[in-house]
């Protein structure tokens, strides 16, 4: 018998076929196979060692705000529960690299605890033999990392008493009316560096009043005083916290800030998670986090991998956001300047686990007047990367990204234009919201500026814009007025459970609503729930009502509401009044812990709580003052929001001047003008009744002078 004359190749391809499928069994990435494939057997290649032992962060997350975490136990639980896994999981595999460096097999080791993975420089032996190690979940190269280069760069100058147009786009100048600049807070980028001679930067620097090691780091040179090593990261610093005299470049200009240089040579990915991993514990003090930064900017990206948005590239970055966003930080990104094609969006920032993990910004240029168009360069959406839906829209946000003028190298300016300059103007918003509200998260702050962003580009959330850009100030409003809970609370037989938030702002209540966004039930006739307040005062939403009926959809109580709960019919949907008055809550102080009770009194059905929202509105805030008259113009979100049938628009005019304030639906037809004429200044508010009017998004406007803005509103019948 003959053998065809290609079966050796057949046998070759099969084999070669057999092993890729062992090794990738074996939890070896196909960049890291292919990489082997191009290594000699006596050179070296830089692998990343993922642990199958790995904490359980989400769930550790989700606990933290369940019991309402002070800042403080939040990051400390955070670092030592991933210190201890490290720790007690990690020798095995570090005594097998000890051994391999005295044969010579491995060049060096490192162990880190952000996520419980090893950096290792070894021979291809090495992998072949962890391939098979029951310890190891994964192996992925270190792979090399570039930065988001900006797309133009043009020569720029100091300007006296100014503050930058994009400051004002996303209206940070009103925080600082109010006292809000960023004063006792901490920003950090993880860039190219910093010039910490800067004259808008050098005296903000963390290490001018502590160790320079609590505020610098350069993993692949270990200098000891900030430098830059090509203009970027002193660009992109200066945007988040640059002040020179008058000459005001950052959104939060009294913040201090420290910095990591990993963007220059050894830029891989082991730097950048030595960064993140250094800024979780400057001090190396589990009880301090004054040495931590509020957010990071990262103007970066893995372009090593399958070029599509499916490619997740390494669960390291997985982990190592969700560690990050755990200890409450938040990790901000450029989404890219590969626009505009769809999927241009960069690794990793193409993970959309939830809606605002590995959190990316696109680029609008500010400098022209409103709606502010989205720049051709910037990278879209949707990503691939962990989930369906509304998570694959990418950016999250957008902000001024066109020609912004900052900070470069030996103490000089320049206009620069790319996502990278977008970023920073979101990680100086976090600050700001972070002074106003010490005790809220990272994660709170991101979910404040994504949910009150300007809606531009296709209506609702688009791979553009995202949800649109960001507005500072209305943040602000929305986390002093809104307690939000995405929970997933059992409502089990014949048994009550409790859900506890706490109120991390103070004055005096002047009115409470309550939306019930999501209440599973097959029987709402079984179901009671309340809500009670720090001061001890309960007041029952809906009891046993519906009878056999399902569910609560978007259900408003509101005081004002035309009809009670009692002649609803389920699914309850709209607007209603409660069983007992919302309105016994006016005149406590928000400050504490709330308790939401659901309680179900029979058996055979059961459900849960997945989302609602306590809204309060108050006068005041503990620890900020500020002016009764309007210095500028301003259009507030409406309130309450969503709404049926009526809701309030309060608005500011800086001068007298004609004024009109108009409602259009979403074809942008005009459906009411709600005020036109001459006003004086002062503060003003208007009553808008959607009677007669479909449920949807609406938008109002506000025209006074050069002055137009904005907001988008939700009818729900």
């Amino acid at each position: 018998m003959k053998f065809p004359k290609f079966l050796p190749i057949l046998f070759l391809f099969f084999f070669s076929v057999s092993v890729y499928s062992q090794f990738m069994n074996a939890g070896i990435s196909t960049r890291l196979y292919n990489r082997l494939n191009m290594t000699g057997n006596n050179d070296y290649v830089k692998v990343m060692i993922v642990l199958k032992e790995q904490v359980d962060i989400t769930a550790l997350d989700r606990h933290l705000y369940e019991i309402n975490a002070s800042a403080e136990y939040r990051a400390k639980t955070v670092i030592t529960a991933l210190m201890d896994k490290a720790f007690t999981t990690q020798a095995p595999l570090l005594n097998f690299l000890a051994y391999q460096s005295t044969t010579g097999n491995v060049k060096a080791y490192k162990p880190f605890w952000i996520t419980n993975f090893i950096w290792a420089e070894v021979k291809p032996e090495v992998v072949y033999q962890l391939a098979g190690n029951p310890d190891v979940s994964e192996m992925d190269i270190d792979a090399e990392l570039d930065y988001d280069r900006p797309v133009a760069i043009e020569p720029a100058g100091e300007k006296d008493a100014s503050s930058e147009v994009g400051l004002r786009v996303i209206n940070a100048h009103k925080m600082w009316e109010i006292g809000i600049t960023g004063s006792g807070r901490l920003v950090m980028n993880d860039d190219t560096g910093v010039d910490g001679n800067h004259p808008a930067l050098n005296y903000k620097w963390r290490g001018t009043t502590g160790p320079w090691y609590h505020a610098w780091i350069d993993p692949a040179a270990g200098s000891q005083f900030p430098s830059d090593c090509d203009n970027h990261g002193t660009h992109t610093m200066g945007i988040m916290t640059g002040r020179a005299g008058t000459d005001t470049i950052g959104v939060a200009p009294a913040a201090e800030w420290i910095a990591a240089k990993t963007i220059c040579a050894g830029n891989g990915t082991s730097n950048h998670m030595t960064a993140w991993q250094w800024a979780m514990n400057p001090d190396s003090n589990v009880n301090t986090i004054t040495d931590m930064p509020d957010g990071i900017g990262n103007s970066w990206h893995d372009p090593t991998g399958v070029p599509s948005g499916g490619d997740c590239t390494s669960t390291i970055y997985l982990n190592a956001l969700a560690s990050m966003e755990a200890a409450g930080i938040a990790i901000v990104f450029s989404c890219g300047n590969s626009g505009p094609g769809a999927s241009t969006i960069t690794r990793p920032k193409n993970i959309n686990v939830t809606l605002i993990n590995s959190f990316s910004v696109g680029n609008i240029n500010g400098n022209s007047s409103y709606p502010w168009p989205i720049n051709n360069s910037s990278s879209r959406g949707p990503g691939y990367c962990g989930n369906t839906g509304k998570f694959r829209f990418k950016p999250e946000v957008s902000a001024p990204g066109t020609s912004v003028r900052s900070s470069i190298r030996n103490g000089a300016y320049a206009n620069l234009t790319g996502t990278s300059m977008a970023c920073p103007h979101v990680v100086g918003s976090v600050t700001l919201l972070r002074q106003a509200f010490p005790n809220a998260t990272g994660k709170q702050c991101l979910e404040a500026l994504y949910w009150t962003a300007h809606d531009l580009g296709t209506p609702g959330e688009d791979n553009a814009y995202g949800m649109g850009v960001i507005d500072v100030w209305a943040a602000y409003q929305y986390m002093k007025n809104n307690i939000t809970r995405q929970q997933n609370i059992l409502i089990l037989d014949n048994a009550t459970n409790y859900d506890t938030v706490n109120v991390y702002f103070g004055g005096t209540i002047t009115d409470v609503n309550f939306t019930m966004n999501a209440l599973t039930h097959s029987k709402t006739g079984d179901v009671e729930f309340s809500v009670k307040s720090p001061a001890g005062t309960e007041v029952i939403l809906a009891s046993r009502r519906g009878a056999t009926g399902d569910n609560y959809i978007n259900t408003i109580f509101n005081d004002s509401a035309a009809n009670p709960i009692s002649s609803g019919t389920p699914p309850f949907t709209g607007s209603f009044r409660p069983e007992s008055p919302l309105s016994v809550f006016n005149g406590q102080n928000p400050m504490g812990n709330w308790i939401f009770r659901v309680n179900d009194n029979a058996s055979s059905d059961t459900g849960r709580v997945m989302n609602y929202v306590i809204n309060i509105r108050y006068d005041g805030v503990t620890g900020i003052s500020g002016n009764t008259q309007p210095l500028n113009y301003s259009l507030s979100q409406n309130y309450p929001n969503p709404f049926n049938p009526s809701t309030g628009i309060k608005y500011s005019v800086q001068k007298e001047g004609y004024v009109k304030l108009s409602v259009f639906d979403i074809t942008g037809k005009e459906v009411i003008i709600l005020a036109e004429g001459v006003k004086k200044a002062g503060l003003y508010e208007a009553i808008f009744n959607a009677n007669g009017l479909a449920s949807g998004i609406y938008f109002y406007s506000l025209e006074a002078g050069d002055y137009k803005e904005t907001r988008k509103m939700v009818l729900i019948k």
